[in-house]
């Protein structure tokens, strides 16, 4: 969820990538008639930067200037610096940005230290715990459900949990909306996991602790409340229904048709690849890693693992509703207010709304994430930072926020 702080950080040198890595799914875009030194001296990338690319000057009309504008020389140079000053000013120990403008060009730097101990640099094609983005799959995995008559959004949970509290007046659509009234006892056990990372909990154990809590439940389809159980009974219906795991059947119905080969929803406690992740310890002052961890206490809340190259397509996949049927897709985009979260902030069904902006962003101990797609340019925006502390608050907000406030000034809301 959306969060911001104004609490400084303790500050750590900027240290980027010396080498390239080859690009994954290569994109050459086209944009006006920027010249030819324009685009020379734009796509020659700082250290640590993949590319930094205005598309070439030829195939859209000359009324385009305002979108290739977006990616201009001056443009790179702001976002090259505000990375720096927040990944100094964060003590961020990696940064990993994307964005893509059809028309325009892209823009990929990756900045900073895969592996602390032994000063690795990270590269663009590292996998990253994608945390709460995994919302976004839950969520269109249960609405391809929906659209094939196997369940309905107007189900109650009942028909799956017919002892838990209140649910013959919990539906599916409440579940998906964040409004089903549920105490959130995944949030709760936060300290739990922290300290011990590769604790077993199952989604059984938080229905119990939530069922336990008769005094704690608000009506349901009132108020939009973020709450990670709601997702927990998702994965949990899906399964009843398909007779599958959550992961198998995102990987039939998503990860397959959109060829997202680097996506997984994980069985096992560690990350594959060379990327860690860390948490600073306040006490101390010191970042420790907290790169393994069981990623089922998460599940169908945030369990998943990506790249930059696999959540643009899935962002374009999300933003265009290309996995789901004309109706189901319009009911996903009806955003209510979500609760302590700025106003700008809405929330459908798996899927958080700013302003024009479609999509989720997610934290998990050790790593920070934000994805989302602006329809009307078609572009994605994809940010990774590699620091998630106990607090919950996420470090690629606010870089997510002035990034996109630098090329999308007249589409923000913030």
């Amino acid at each position: 969820m959306i969060r911001t702080t104004n609490a400084g950080r303790k500050r750590r040198a900027n240290r980027s990538v010396p080498s390239v890595e080859p690009l994954e799914g290569r994109e050459m875009m086209t944009a006006g008639t920027a010249s030819a030194a324009a685009i020379a001296a734009a796509a020659s990338p700082q250290p640590g930067e993949i590319s930094a690319r205005p598309a070439s000057p030829a195939a859209v009309p000359t009324d385009s200037l305002r979108l290739r504008d977006r990616l201009s020389p001056r443009v790179v140079r702001m976002l090259r610096a505000e990375i720096a000053r927040q990944m100094a000013a964060d003590n961020l120990p990696s940064v990993a940005v994307g964005i893509w403008i059809p028309g325009a060009g892209r823009f990929l730097a990756i900045r900073g230290d895969a592996n602390l101990e032994t000063g690795r640099r990270r590269g663009l094609p590292d996998p990253f715990r994608i945390a709460s983005i995994t919302k976004a799959f839950t969520a269109t995995a249960v609405l391809q459900l929906v659209d094939r008559g196997r369940l309905s959004v107007t189900d109650p949970l009942a028909r799956w949990y017919p002892d838990f509290p209140n649910a013959a007046n919990i539906t599916v659509d409440d579940l998906l909306r964040m409004r089903s009234g549920i105490p959130d006892t995944v949030d709760a056990a936060l300290p739990e996991y922290f300290t011990d990372p590769t604790i077993r909990l199952t989604p059984e154990d938080f229905m119990a602790r939530a069922a336990a809590m008769p005094g704690a439940f608000r009506p349901a389809g009132v108020e939009t409340v973020y709450n990670n159980l709601n997702y927990l009974f998702l994965q949990e219906i899906v399964r009843k229904e398909t007779g599958r795991d959550l992961g198998v059947q995102i990987r039939r119905s998503i990860l397959r048709p959109l060829g997202m080969a680097h996506t997984l929803y994980p069985r096992g406690d560690r990350l594959p690849g060379p990327l860690h992740g860390y948490s600073l310890v306040p006490e101390t002052g010191r970042l420790i890693d907290r790169t393994v961890l069981n990623p089922g206490v998460a599940g169908g809340a945030g369990a998943m693992i990506s790249t930059m190259h696999d959540l643009r397509i899935f962002a374009r996949a999300l933003g265009t509703g290309s996995l789901l049927s004309p109706s189901s897709r319009a009911a996903q985009l009806q955003g209510s207010p979500l609760a302590h979260a700025p106003e700008f902030l809405r929330y459908g069904e798996g899927v958080e709304l700013l302003g024009p902006f479609v999509g989720h962003n997610g934290t998990i101990f050790g790593f920070s994430s934000e994805m989302f797609y602006l329809p009307a340019l078609k572009a994605t925006i994809v940010v990774n930072v590699s620091r998630l502390d106990l607090d919950d608050v996420s470090r690629a907000t606010p870089l997510f926020l002035s990034l996109s406030k630098i090329v999308f000034p007249d589409y923000v809301l913030w």
